[in-house]
C-alpha cells in the first residue's frame, strides 16, 4: 500500500477531510499581505503631529494586523497538520510492514 494509499485511509478513518495545501498557501499570502497593508496605513495614519492623528485609520491598521497575522498562522498550521498526517502515513505503513 503506497503512503498516498495510507493517508487516504486515515483520513477516512478518522472522519476527516483531505486539507488543501493550496488554500494553506494562499492563507499564508494573503495574511502576510494584509499585515503589510495594516502597518502601511498605521504608519500613515500616525505619521502626523499629535494633534493629527486620524484614529479611526489607526484602528483599522491594528485589525488588519490582527486578522493578517491570525490568517498566515493559519495557513502555517495547515501546512503542519499536513506534514503530520503524511509523517504519520509513512510510519503506519513502516510498523505494517515490520509486523508482517
Amino acid at each position: 500500500m503506497s503512503s498516498d494509499q495510507r493517508l487516504a485511509e486515515l483520513h477516512a478513518e478518522l472522519g476527516l477531510k483531505r486539507p488543501n495545501p493550496t488554500w494553506a498557501k494562499a492563507e499564508i499570502v494573503l495574511g502576510l499581505a494584509a499585515v503589510s497593508l495594516g502597518l502601511l496605513i498605521g504608519v500613515h495614519s500616525v505619521a502626523r503631529n499629535a494633534a493629527d492623528v486620524y484614529w479611526p485609520l489607526a484602528a483599522a491598521s491594528t485589525i488588519l494586523q490582527t486578522l493578517g497575522g491570525y490568517l498566515a498562522l493559519a495557513g502555517h498550521r495547515s501546512h503542519l497538520y499536513q506534514s503530520q498526517n503524511k509523517l504519520f502515513a509513512w510510519l503506519a505503513g513502516k510498523l505494517a510492514g515490520r509486523n508482517s
